[in-house]
Order: C-alpha cells, then sequence, then structure tokens
C-alpha cells in the first residue's frame, strides 16, 4: 500500500479530491448520477492505492472495465484507504457495505467474520492453500461461487474472488520455523478470528494490528507480522521484520468483490450485466497476471531481509500445532463440507513454489535446503509392491523411545503410475501398532507420488482413502475419521530390490519409512 495516497486517479475513475468523498462513500443512495445517464458507484478499500500489482490485478480490472463494458455509463469513485488504517478498518468495510452506506469494493474474506458475516472463515484455513496455483483455482473454480452463495442474506452481494497473495511468517531477530519459535512471542494479525486462534495454538499472542505494524516491530513490541512477500516490498519495509520463512504459507489474501445488495438492487438489469462482468474480467485477470514472488524477494534479499526454510520436522510440527484450529473449523457440517473440498483442491496444487534465490539470500540452514520442492511433477519413484517389518527392537536401534510402538508393523507399500498406498499389519500390539490405527482397516494411507530426482513428496488424498476404507471426512484425528492429509518428503534411492528412504536433511530417523529398508515383493 502506498501509505502517503488516501485516492488514486486510475482509468475510468472518477477522482476525489477531497476528504469530502468519504462522507460522500458512507451516505450513498442508489440513484447517484452524475453527466446525463452516467452512475456513480462509490467503492472503498482499505489497502490504499489500487494499481496493477501482482496483490491489486482485481481490483484494477474490475473498476477498469465498469467504465469499458458500459460505455462510462459506470463509473466508480474509490475511496482508497477507507478506516484510516486501523485494525478493524477491513471488518468496518465490510459491514458499511452490507448496511448500504457504501456501494461496494473488496475487502479479504479475512475480514467477514469480525463484522458478523460468517461462512468465509474456511478460506483461511492455515496451512492449507499455500500456492499460487491453489489460489488461482480456488478464486475460478466452482468452489468460489459456494463460498460467495454463503453471503446470501448479509447485505453484501459476492460477485467474485479474486486472488492477493500468499501470507508467510515474517519476523524480527530470526525466522519463526516451528512452534517453538511462535512460542511466547507478540505477532501481528489482521482482524481475523481464524488467524487469533491459529496464532494462539503455535503459542504466540495475537496481536490485531493495522499499518502501523512495522512501528511496533521496530520498537520491541511486537515479535512479527504474516504479510505477503510483494506487498511487503511495496509498503517500503526491509529488514523490520526481514527474517522471513519461505516454505511455510499460513493463508492467502483472497478478495471478495463486493457491492451492497441494497446498491445492486437499486441498479438497471443492464446495470447488473455489466458490474457481473466487470467482475468476471476481474477474477480472470487476477488469475492470468503473473504472481512472481521471486523478483519481490529477491529485492528484498538485496535491501538486507533473508529468507529461511522449516524442516520435515518443523512442518510436521508446525501442522500438529494446527491442527486442532482445522478441528474447530469443520465441527459446523456445512463449513466441514467446504474445508474437505478446499483440502482437496489444496492436494492438486501442492506448494508453495520455491522461490529461486541466490545463496546469499537464505541463512543458517536455509543455505543449506534442498532445493526440491513440493512440485506438480509425478515421481519417477519405481512401480512395485514393497514391504519392511518394524519390530520395537528396530524403533530402539533406531533411536526411538521404545515405549513409543507406532512405528512398528509390517508396512506394504503400493507404488502404480504416480500413486500409492499404505497398508500395516500389526506386529505386537493391535492397539498401538501401525501408528494406532483401527486393525480392522489395513489401508491406512492413500495418495499421489510428487517430486524430481531422489527426492519424493507423499500427498495423502483423504478422500481417496474414504472411498476404499469407509473413514469418515474431513481428514482429523478423531475416531473413524481419515488420518491427517499433510504432504511430507523424503529421498529414495533402489539398491539391488530393495527401496530406501531417508529423512530430508538427516533429521527424523525413527518414523517407520527410514528405519529399515522395503524389500520389493511384487
Amino acid at each position: 500500500m502506498n501509505a502517503h495516497s488516501r485516492h488514486v486517479a486510475v482509468p475510468g475513475l472518477v477522482v476525489a479530491l477531497t476528504m469530502s468523498l468519504l462522507a460522500a462513500c458512507q451516505t450513498s443512495a442508489g440513484t447517484d448520477k452524475t453527466g446525463g445517464d452516467t452512475t456513480v458507484l462509490k467503492l472503498a478499500t482499505t489497502d490504499g492505492e489500487v494499481h496493477a500489482s501482482m496483490h491489486f490485478y482485481g481490483p484494477q480490472t474490475f473498476v477498469d472495465e465498469l467504465t469499458r463494458l458500459s460505455g462510462g455509463r459506470l463509473k466508480a469513485e474509490v475511496t482508497t484507504e477507507y478506516g484510516a488504517r486501523t485494525a478493524q478498518a477491513e471488518s468496518h468495510l465490510v459491514s458499511a457495505i452490507a448496511a448500504g452506506k457504501v456501494d461496494g469494493g473488496w475487502p479479504a474474506t479475512r475480514a467477514f467474520a469480525n463484522a458478523g458475516v460468517p461462512g468465509l472463515e474456511t478460506v483461511e484455513a492455515p496451512m492449507t492453500i499455500s500456492s499460487v496455483a491453489a489460489e488461482k483455482a480456488l478464486v475460478s473454480g466452482p468452489l468460489a461461487k459456494e463460498y460467495l452463495a454463503r453471503l446470501k442474506g448479509s447485505g453484501v452481494v459476492g460477485l467474485g474472488l479474486a486472488a492477493g497473495g500468499l501470507r508467510r511468517p515474517f519476523a524480527a531477530k530470526a525466522p519463526l520455523l516451528s512452534p517453538a519459535d511462535f512460542k511466547g512471542i507478540r505477532f501481528r494479525d489482521y482482524n481475523s478470528p481464524v488467524q487469533a486462534e491459529a496464532l494462539r495454538a503455535l503459542g504466540a499472542t495475537p496481536v490485531a494490528l493495522g499499518y502501523d505494524f512495522g512501528d511496533q516491530i521496530k520498537s520491541g513490541a511486537l515479535r512479527g507480522s504474516e504479510f505477503d512477500i510483494a506487498q511487503y516490498r511495496d509498503n517500503g519495509l526491509t529488514t523490520e521484520a526481514g527474517n522471513i520463512t519461505e516454505n511455510v504459507v499460513m493463508w492467502p489474501k483472497v478478495f471478495v468483490l463486493s457491492l451492497s445488495r441494497k446498491r445492486y438492487d437499486s441498479l438497471t438489469g443492464q446495470q447488473r450485466t455489466w458490474v457481473r462482468q466487470a467482475a468476471a474480467a476481474a477474477v480472470r485477470a487476477s488469475v492470468t497476471g503473473s504472481h512472481d514472488e521471486t523478483s519481490a524477494a529477491r529485492v528484498l534479499c538485496r535491501k538486507g531481509a533473508r529468507f529461511a526454510r522449516a524442516d520435515a520436522r518443523q512442518l510436521a510440527d508446525l501442522r500438529r500445532a494446527l491442527r486442532p484450529v482445522l478441528d474447530r473449523l469443520a465441527a459446523d457440517p456445512a463449513d466441514a463440507r467446504l474445508l474437505h473440498q478446499l483440502q482437496a483442491l489444496a492436494r492438486k496444487h501442492p506448494g508453495p513454489e520455491p522461490l529461486d534465490l541466490p545463496a546469499k539470500c537464505h541463512q543458517g540452514k536455509a543455505a543449506r535446503q534442498v532445493t526440491e520442492a513440493t512440485t506438480s511433477a509425478t515421481a519417477t519413484l519405481p512401480d512395485g509392491v514393497y514391504r519392511a517389518r518394524v519390530t520395537k527392537a528396530d524403533v530402539t536401534a533406531a533411536g526411538g523411545d521404545a515405549a513409543g510402538t507406532h512405528p512398528v508393523g509390517v508396512w506394504t507399500l503400493t507404488v502404480r503410475s504416480g500413486t500409492y498406498e499404505v497398508r500395516c499389519r500389526p506386529v505386537a500390539d493391535p492397539g498401538d501398532d501401525c501408528g494406532a490405527g483401527d486393525p480392522k482397516r489395513p489401508l491406512v494411507e492413500a495418495g499421489d507420488l510428487h517430486g524430481t530426482g531422489d527426492v519424493v513428496t507423499f500427498v495423502p488424498d483423504a478422500e481417496r482413502l474414504a472411498k476404499l476404507t469407509g473413514c469418515k471426512l474431513p481428514p482429523s484425528g478423531r475416531p473413524d475419521h481419515c488420518g491427517p492429509d499433510d504432504p511430507y518428503r523424503l529421498k529414495w534411492a533402489v539398491h539391488d530390490d530393495r527401496l530406501v528412504f531417508g529423512a530430508i536433511d538427516d533429521k527424523d530417523t525413527t518414523q517407520s519409512w527410514v528405519i529399515k529398508p522395503y524389500r520389493r515383493i511384487g
């Protein structure tokens, strides 16, 4: 956001030159006209200047297309800093749109719950939508319509969803890579109950702040913030919170192109068509526009920011800590259905996409990172049926806890054309072996294999597992439910008839995959 601009002129916009626009915006009537049959829509945003950057492709296109499609008979006046940049400003904007005090705008999904408009919270399910590809698929696919339908009766007409930025942890002093790093720190959230709940689950204290969070970090009152790379650069920030966790996306920022129901109903049929067409063009622009995070990251690196990558164990710990948030989001049946669909979409587009950065941009262990990230490429793991028998003695020999027998079992891995299935038969205790799974349900995991070279990413597919075993959705740790479906990565190699797995960065050597080689049996 450009902190020096309150109103901005873009092609097709009527420019407001004085502070009186804000009052006019808040009292806009359905019959506002200017110049003959030209109708003015008074829109607002808390994000500042509207321009054609990666986080504003949708809004910019929306205001431009209103004028172009209507031949100038629809125009927009935009207040660019509605609510004076406070933490609650975006939720206040949602409330103003719902009440008809503002004709419309593009508040993000994060702002609706605290404005008393529920239904969009699962968009922010932590560490779920973590790639640009997944966010684009969300806003352009059928799931977007289901989310917009949740606004019925709220006073807000949802015209479309538009992709913004992916929000990562930014921190002062050192990067935030695990729940231990979050424990006890003050971390900025942006007026979102889901964000606040996720931060508390990680052990942090959420602090609702607006765009003055940079000053709070400089003063030492705040340790970090969720933010996206491009907007952090565009806001002129560099090292204030310049320790960025590259491979952790907390949630996406998704704009809701909106009009108040009062204003929408006042428009003619033709005007509504133009509005709908402009919104559709905005959604397309947010999908087809370049979301090049690497260029912005390189600029930040040159100015002193540094990037770090959480290792496999740290990622697993983060997901484990956040699991109760996902379970809470799934407590309502309607939200559970949306969350399940969102998770299925995320599995098809795992991420985040790797940043192409020089080694100097990384710090500590990140400089030695395994550059192969979760990709859409099918792994070259050879087809076959492989089996390993893991006993308590094997766990002890690998340095594990002999009492913690979850890795114990006869594990069978079947690989077929880029897909996999894992089955387990107990060795000793049916109630504790095989990951403490149900001994009556030997198929414990099924999904797809992605990756390149000697690194494979296992991407569990809970929906597929549910069809094969009858376990319940959405995935959770609850009884009878399909198990957690978080992707994970392993190194692999083939030696004669043995398939050998290794932990990334030689960390977790006590998981069942790496304790013993898998011998090919079919």
